[in-house]
């Protein structure tokens, strides 16, 4: 019967192989290991890492330095009606021009 290893004692091992100079199958006969576990329990470690630091993190704001600034555009219309010329700022309704037109009319 096998023997049954903890996730600290497979990590061991992992850690043991990465650090030696040999192959899979190797390590595997050095420590009496069947090479398919070995293999899929690799396998099973980098994916459990791969999705724990997929994760999300907590994000903290150290300091805001955001800053926003308006600018309105400051384009006047101009009107001549009867020798009289006005400054007319742009967006001004169109009903109040017609009534300060005729005003002037």
């Amino acid at each position: 019967m096998a023997k049954r290893r903890t996730d600290l004692e497979w990590q061991a091992l992992f850690d043991q192989y990465e650090s030696s100079n040999i192959t899979q199958r190797a390590f595997c006969e050095q420590h009496g290991l069947s090479l398919s576990t070995f293999f899929a329990k690799r396998r099973q470690f980098q994916t459990a890492n791969q999705s724990e630091s997929i994760g999300f993190v907590r994000a903290e704001i150290v300091k805001k330095t955001t800053k926003y600034q308006a600018q309105v555009a400051t384009v006047n219309m101009t009107l001549l009606v009867n020798d009289v010329e006005l400054s007319i700022p742009q967006g001004t309704p169109a009903t109040y021009l017609a009534e300060l037109i005729g005003a002037l009319s």
